[in-house]
């Protein structure tokens, strides 16, 4: 069984496609399935992650720039908080592969688009699909709530500016899974973005899938390591394909917070990246940014200019 993925002919056209997590260790995750279902179909396909890992001060791996590293399996640990490397460590141990992880070192979004930039010529790239483990990628900026906007936004204006590129989208996974969210002006962002024309379509992950069982074994794996820290957006989407709903907790982690586990999280969302981009009110703040405290102060100093939208809940009970 195949994922019903949106825009497939448009995916399938690329000759070298890079799947790239928007913000942090785990968001890459996110994006296995699609990966592991492209490649089932004869698709060149690459992995990055904006990481939230000490990236410059790596010693291994094959570095494109300061900030740009190849992760593989190779490097010497132990480290505290590094899902990419455990991820090539999972490819080898578990698939027999030799994975590189192209992993950015957080920073702010000029050297992020340098980086990019570097990588894109690097492999030859002619698609990219940044990934969003949650869907704060989809604030603009003026929600009452916007969970943890900042990386993603960093991402999402980078990729933005790279139109040598002739495909970008976005695609989120685990609605709901966030906190610090005002959900109902997600699903008013992404109402926007259909009258637009930049929503391209949704699929959902079922348990029956190689793709979906590759995903969760690998996420598996990574939780199970020394010292390395939990995901709960993608413990969250394992637990909703799993048919759990509510209150339940796959990792302690988890445990005392409320979560609320549904059928939305195994959901993709697919969008036109260049629309979603330009809907972001914070982009003046954060384009020239260097470093990511650059950014937080930029992040901060917008979020205080714009009017914000007033709180509602989502009207279904």
């Amino acid at each position: 069984m195949n994922l019903n993925l949106p825009a497939l002919d448009r995916l399938l056209s690329c000759q070298n496609l890079l799947i790239a997590g928007m913000g942090g260790g785990f968001d890459i995750f996110c994006g296995l399935p699609i990966y592991f279902d492209l490649r089932s179909r004869g698709q060149r396909v690459h992995l990055g992650s904006y990481s939230f890992s000490d990236i410059e001060d790596l010693r291994d791996g094959e570095r494109l720039t300061d900030t740009l590293v190849g992760v593989t399996a190779d490097l010497e640990g132990p480290f505290a908080y590094f899902p990419e490397f455990y991820l090539s460590c999972w490819f080898r141990e578990k698939q027999g592969e030799e994975i590189t992880i192209w992993s950015f070192h957080k920073t702010g979004v000029r050297p992020l688009l340098e980086n990019y930039q570097t990588l894109v010529e690097h492999l030859g790239i002619d698609g990219i699909l940044l990934i969003d483990g949650g869907v704060d990628s989809l604030n603009r900026g003026d929600e009452a709530e916007v969970g943890t906007l900042l990386e993603d936004a960093i991402s999402l204006l980078a990729v933005g500016e790279l139109k040598q590129v002739p495909l970008r989208l976005v695609a989120c996974l685990g609605f709901g899974a966030e906190r610090d969210m005002t959900h109902v002006h997600v699903l008013e962002n992404i109402a926007k973005l259909t009258e637009l024309g930049g929503f391209v379509g949704a699929c959902a992950l079922v348990r029956q899938m190689e793709a979906y069982q590759n995903y969760e074994e690998a996420v598996l794996y990574v939780h199970e390591q020394r010292f390395q820290d939990t995901s709960v957006v993608n413990a969250s989407v394992i637990s909703a394909v799993r048919g759990h709903f509510g209150n339940h907790h796959l990792t302690e982690k988890t445990r005392g917070s409320n979560l609320w586990i549904s059928p939305l999280m195994p959901l993709y969302w697919f969008f036109e990246l260049a629309m979603v981009a330009r809907r972001n009110l914070l982009f003046s703040e954060l384009r020239w940014t260097d470093t990511i405290t650059d950014a937080y102060r930029g992040l901060l100093r917008g979020r205080r200019s714009l009017a914000t939208r007033k709180r509602a809940k989502i009207p279904l009970t």
